[in-house]
Formats: C-alpha cells, sequence, structure tokens
C-alpha cells in the first residue's frame, strides 16, 4: 500500500474541518434569523392581540366593529398575526370561529391559500391544503380532490384530511378512490375524512361496496358502522353474506353489532358457522354481545368449548353482556361437566366478572 503525502492528508482534513464550520454556522445562523423575525412578528403583532382576543370573547353587537378594525390593519402587521388567527381556528368554536373564519375571508387568507394549491413547494400546498380546511371553505373542494394524488405524501394527507374538515359530500368517492394507485392516502385517514362528511355522503360510500378493491369494500363498510347509518342495513348484511374479502366480511360483521339492529342477527349467527374463518367468528360473537340480542345465548353458548380459544373467549364475553340470560347460560355451562373446555372458559368469564366487569379487550384463554 503507497501511503499518501502528509500534506495531501492535512489538506484534506483541513478542508473537512472547514466544510463542518461552515455548515455549523450556516444552522447557526439561520436559527438566528427564525429566532430574530419570530420575536419581531411577535412584537408587531403583540398590539393586534389584544383586539383579537376581544373579538372571540365580543358579545354579537360588538364583534362588527372589532372586526372591522383588525381587518383594516396594514399587511405587514398582519402577516405578522396571521398565525395566531391559524392556529386559534382549531381550538376555538361556535361565534369565535365564525369570527376568525370572517376575518380571513375579509383578509383573503382563503383565496391566497387556494392560490397555493398550485406552488411548486410541498410544504407551501400543504399549508394551503391545512388552512382551507380549517376554514371550511367550499369551493377549494375541487382543487383539494386533485391534491388527493400529489406526489407528495404529506400533501396527500393534509388534503384528505381539509376535505374531512369541509365535509362535502361530494369528496367520498374521490376520497376512496384515493386508497388505492400509485399514490395513495393511508385507510385510517380516508376513514376519518369520510365519517366527517355527514350523512349526505353516505350514497357515495356504500357505493364504494361496490368497488373492485377489497380494500374500498372494507373502508366504505367500516364508515357506515362507524356513522351509524342504520338504514344502510341491508347493504352491510349483503357484504356480510356475499363478499369475497373476509377482512370485508370482518368489517361488516363489526358493524353490525355497532349499529344494533335485528336484521343483524341471523347473518351474525350464520358468520359462526364453524367453516367460516375464525377471525370471522370471533368478530360475529363479539357483535352479537353487543347486539343485546338474548336469541343470540343459545349459539353463542355452543361457542364456549370450541377449539379456537379466541373464539370462545368472544363468545363468553358476549354472553356476560347479554344480562341475565346469558349470564345464566355460563353458569350452567360452568355447572356442567367438569374438566370440558366450556366448563372452563365459562368459570374464567364468570370469574373475570366478579373481579371487575367484562373487559372486552382482553382474551380469556383456556386451554386443556
Amino acid at each position: 500500500m503507497i501511503p499518501l503525502p502528509v500534506g495531501l492528508v492535512t489538506g484534506a482534513l483541513l478542508d473537512l474541518l472547514a466544510a463542518g464550520l461552515a455548515l455549523s454556522l450556516l444552522i447557526v445562523g439561520i436559527r438566528v434569523v427564525r429566532t430574530h423575525r419570530r420575536r419581531r412578528h411577535e412584537r408587531i403583532a403583540a398590539p393586534v392581540r389584544v383586539l383579537l382576543l376581544e373579538l372571540l370573547c365580543a358579545p354579537d353587537d360588538e364583534q362588527s366593529e372589532l372586526l372591522d378594525r383588525i381587518a383594516r390593519i396594514d399587511r405587514r402587521t398582519w402577516v405578522a398575526l396571521e398565525p395566531t388567527v391559524t392556529s386559534m381556528l382549531g381550538k376555538v368554536t361556535g361565534r369565535a370561529r365564525t369570527a376568525l373564519v370572517l376575518l380571513c375571508e375579509r383578509r383573503g387568507s382563503a383565496a391566497a391559500a387556494l392560490a397555493d394549491l398550485g406552488s411548486r413547494t410541498a410544504p407551501r400546498r400543504g399549508r394551503a391544503a391545512q388552512l382551507l380546511g380549517q376554514l371550511g371553505h367550499r369551493p377549494a373542494v375541487p382543487a383539494l380532490c386533485r391534491l388527493l394524488g400529489d406526489r407528495d405524501r404529506e400533501v396527500r394527507l393534509a388534503a384528505a384530511r381539509a376535505l374531512g374538515r369541509i365535509g362535502d359530500p361530494v369528496a367520498a368517492p374521490r376520497l376512496l378512490r384515493s386508497l388505492h394507485g400509485p399514490r395513495t392516502v393511508p385507510p385510517r385517514v380516508v376513514t376519518a375524512a369520510l365519517t366527517s362528511l355527514g350523512p349526505e355522503a353516505l350514497p357515495g360510500v356504500v357505493a364504494g361496496l361496490r368497488d373492485p378493491s377489497p380494500l374500498v369494500r372494507a373502508v366504505a363498510v367500516e364508515v357506515l358502522g362507524t356513522t351509524g347509518a342504520i338504514a344502510r342495513t341491508p347493504e352491510i348484511v349483503r357484504a356480510l353474506r356475499e363478499d369475497p374479502d373476509t377482512e370485508v366480511r370482518i368489517r361488516a360483521a363489526r358493524a353490525l353489532g355497532r349499529l344494533g339492529m335485528p336484521e343483524g342477527l341471523a347473518p351474525l349467527v350464520a358468520a359462526l358457522g364453524p367453516d367460516r374463518p375464525a377471525a370471522l367468528r370471533m368478530v360475529a360473537a363479539g357483535a352479537l354481545g353487543g347486539l343485546g340480542a338474548v336469541a343470540a345465548t343459545v349459539p353463542l353458548t355452543r361457542l364456549l368449548g370450541d377449539v379456537d380459544a379466541h373464539v370462545a373467549g368472544a363468545a363468553a364475553r358476549a354472553l356476560l353482556r347479554l344480562g341475565p340470560q346469558g349470564e345464566a347460560a355460563l353458569r350452567q355451562a360452568a355447572d356442567g361437566r367438569p374438566g370440558t373446555r366450556a366448563a372452563a372458559q365459562a368459570r374464567a368469564a364468570l370469574a373475570e366478572r366478579a373481579v371487575g366487569g367484562t373487559r372486552h379487550d382482553v382474551l380469556v384463554e383456556v386451554t386443556l
């Protein structure tokens, strides 16, 4: 191995040290500039911030005058005050929020944010989407729907959340479509947004039950259960009985338990069959407990001896939720032939009830 000249090594180390020092100075400089800018904005906005607080607390007959005074401030002061206004939008409700929305509209914040949705920089697009959602600005819905396919993931998430806050039902199909493709939005974000759209969006959500994508169908049925769409019980029952995807059927069973409609009893009992996947049987048993139908006592009692401990535990907890009749069935099973899986599962469930009630998040697993 040929040794490098000492001068060359020393020069390289000095260059590296200089580069590190320059980077450190740059970082420090950026922090100093940001701190100075923040303090300057706070100093400029301080006198007007008092008026802003008065606006939020003022009665109706005084709000108009205060709104006019704040809306007339110069651009430099508004730039300093605007971050405070936008941060308050997500913290207040009622008349106070309405006053802030009117203030932002009069200062042109909504129009500026709408223009920023087409910005070349992702952070700017994301901030604009967030502000438009906070303002509930319905004219922005078409542009926000287009951003569901944005190349930046954070922008897509901001657009989905903004659509949920705005609550325009026309966004439902686009939100469902954002679940698949090259640029997707996570299911939890889409579910939350769809849940916020209100009952007028339910036709668009129901249409998702016919989508070729299992994920779209699963989210659609989850939203129907979460929003308490009892009028859509027949569509959910059809999904439980006919959908080829197990996850969709599981979510349909859970939705029927949440809705609590009598029409869910028969399909949920059918889902307990031994030929069904264990995960579906377990969720169906829990849903029957949520349904509160004492007619489910017999099929749930049969599951106490199931070979799958998860299914048997879910059946035991469901029986406890059925009230006196379900508890009586558990006691009868516990007093039955000793040494059986059903008797052990029933005793475990009753013991759990005795020490502090039914804990639906804990699996009582009995092995013999």
